[in-house]
């Protein structure tokens, strides 16, 4: 027999001590019930046969025939189980006047407890003329019932020999007889075990049954609730309760038949994402691999496989830095992990199986579990090994055609500074044949000027091709706006230029070089005073160039801005002004200037830009990272 689960057995026990309670009450009150009417029945029944006995006494006693009374009272079986001692007493002394067993007893005081039923007081005297009854315990007999029933005074008794008495008391003596209760005690035991059988009987009953009520209504449906979900717990979806029934078990079937459903849907959803990822992952030509807290790979997808040449048993539980040229990289990129979320785009070298370096854009993001505790590092990497190999040739192609057009422009140049020359040559001869000093000396004019364009040129030709190197300091960009501002106010002033500076102070310091910066912003605004001299202004308006300096919103850029109101330029020049040697100035320009603070700005990591409107405006804007070039903020690989 398999054993009862506890639940059963908890019911079974507190149901039975429910019951067991209720009937022990129910018996009990039951018992005290029936014990209360069968002794009032009982005590009534010695009262009234005590009566019957004094009232026949008091018919003997009223023919004044004591001889009659004593055979009366003999006449009582003294042998009965219930009936005791029976004797006539006086209610004047308390002394027997008959007593059947013929035993000298002491007279009756005022203070027993068979007087003291009527008489509660020594000092009142109370005569009644009831029947009264009195239980007592005796050692030998167990309870007795002590009857007293009166004798009335009657007129014909007065004179009687044997009892002579006045007329005024209303009692003149009592029937006192004895009952044994011990029938009665032995009834009620034997009435309280039959009881106590009755409630034994109905408590095992009550037990069998609901050991049966229980296992059907209560045991087996959790039983198959446990069943169904140990098959829930195996992983087993499919399993569905059978259901049909109408109460709470059913309830409870009906909400694990849906749970388990919406599990199953959950799970065939998941699986299916599972899937479609780990296909992406697994068919992208992208590198992907997972690496653990060791730094150890754990997963290998096929791109890595076809773009390195290892196969994922080769692999995984290897240390990833082997897979490194240098695993400095690795190190680098791992500790800068340490301070941001992710790392993006960080170029690094693989070594492939067949010792062939792969160039890999690496973005690097860190795995965490269920509590957000680290677990490892996944990285996505992108071989660009052929897209930098194209690039080289690109900046190799882009680098001879720059060539040729430097060639091109320079020869175009050195072509109208030596046309110069040659004009000033043939003034300056022509002139000391005539000894026309003028002539000589606006030839001599010309070859200077000719002589200073062609140092200038060479000048910014050097600066141009030269690979700066910025000598990077905490600078205040107010104060060095402050300064090109200075240095160029007199000769805007003698173009007839206002030059202004809108001041900013509560700007933070900017890293750059300062020189380099200076050299730049001079240059733009050299070019912004050109422009205004080159205006024919209305009347009214003033020509005027205004410098400020600002950061951007987060604070990661600091701007210069330039702006003039003069003669503006198109779409085609604004787009061509950072061409070396574009120049707008005909043959007073070398047309690198513009493209130096080009390249000065992007050295910095920043951007110029222009806006204008022809024969309005124009606006230089350069904006330059706060803490520097990219690659010298420190910390980022």
């Amino acid at each position: 027999m398999k054993p009862r689960s506890k639940v059963v057995w908890k019911l079974s026990a507190v149901v039975a001590a429910v019951l067991a309670v209720a009937i022990a009450l129910a018996a009990y009150a039951q018992h005290l019930i029936y014990s209360h009417y069968w002794m009032s029945s009982t005590r009534s029944h010695l009262r009234s046969n005590t009566q019957a006995i004094a009232d026949r006494l008091g018919e003997v006693l009223s023919k004044r025939s004591c001889q009659a009374d004593r055979e009366l009272l003999d006449s009582i079986p003294l042998d009965d189980s219930i009936t005791g001692d029976v004797r006539l007493v006086s209610h004047h002394s308390g002394e027997d006047i008959i007593d059947p067993e013929g035993s000298d007893p002491s007279p009756l005081k005022i203070e027993d407890r068979a007087c003291a039923v009527c008489h509660p007081s020594k000092d009142i005297v109370v005569e009644g003329t009831r029947v009264v009854d009195l239980l007592l315990d005796s050692p030998d007999r167990g309870q007795i019932l002590s009857v007293m029933a009166p004798i009335i005074n009657r007129s014909s008794c007065g004179t009687a020999s044997c009892h002579s008495h006045d007329e005024d008391p209303a009692m003149l003596a009592f029937v006192k007889a004895d009952y044994s209760m011990a029938s009665m005690d032995s009834l009620a035991d034997r009435r309280a075990m039959l009881i106590l059988l009755v409630v034994v009987i109905s408590l095992l009953s009550a037990m069998v049954v609901l050991w049966f009520v229980f296992g059907s209504l209560v045991e087996r449906p959790i039983r198959e609730l446990i069943a169904g979900t140990r098959e829930i717990a195996a992983h087993r979806l499919d399993f569905r309760f059978d259901g049909g029934r109408n109460d709470e078990i059913g309830e409870l079937q009906d909400s694990f038949n849906a749970m388990t459903a919406t599990i199953q849907d959950s799970r065939d959803e998941l699986r299916d994402a599972k899937e479609y990822l780990e296909g992406m992952v697994e068919h992208t030509a992208d590198i992907i691999i997972t690496v653990n807290s060791e730094g150890l790979i754990e997963t290998f997808n096929r791109g890595a496989e076809l773009s390195l040449g290892y196969s994922r048993e080769e692999v995984i539980g290897e240390p990833i830095v082997s897979l490194f040229v240098d695993p400095r990289e690795r190190h680098a990129a791992a500790a800068y992990l340490e301070t941001t979320a992710d790392v993006k785009n960080y170029e690094t070298r693989l070594r492939a199986k067949d010792g062939q370096i792969k160039t890999i854009l690496l973005t690097l993001s860190r795995l965490h579990d269920a509590a957000g505790k680290p677990i490892g590092t996944i990285g996505i990497s992108k071989d660009i090994t052929q897209e930098k190999r194209l690039q080289s040739e690109l900046v190799q192609s882009q680098k001879f055609a720059a060539i040729g057009q430097a060639v091109t422009g320079i020869q175009h140049a050195i072509k109208n500074m030596l046309n110069a020359l040659k004009g000033g040559s043939y003034l300056i001869r022509v002139g000391m044949g005539k000894d026309d000093q003028t002539m000589v000396q606006e030839g001599r004019s010309m070859v200077e000027e000719g002589i200073e364009r062609i140092s200038s040129l060479s000048h910014n030709m050097l600066n141009f091709a030269r690979d700066w190197k910025p000598d990077l300091q905490e600078v205040d960009i107010a104060d060095l706006v402050q300064s090109v501002c200075e240095l160029n106010r007199h000769t805007a002033a003698d173009g007839g230029v206002e030059l202004r500076h809108q001041r900013s102070d509560d700007l933070v310091p900017v890293r750059c070089d300062p020189k380099l910066i200076h050299m730049a912003t001079t240059d733009i605004l050299v070019n912004a005073v050109d422009a205004c001299s080159w205006k024919n202004y209305e009347e009214g308006e003033q020509p005027g160039v205004v410098l400020t300096e600002s950061s951007t919103a987060d604070g990661l850029e600091q701007v210069i801005e330039v702006r003039d109101n003069g003669c503006g330029m198109s779409e085609t020049v604004r787009e061509s002004i950072f061409t070396p040697f574009f120049s707008t100035k005909k043959t007073l320009g070398t047309g690198l200037g513009l493209a130096l603070t080009a390249k000065i700005i992007r050295m910095h990591g920043g951007e110029i830009f222009v806006e204008s409107e022809p024969d309005k405006w124009t606006t230089f804007r350069i904006r330059i990272p706060t803490l520097g070039p990219p690659e010298n903020q420190g910390g980022q690989p």
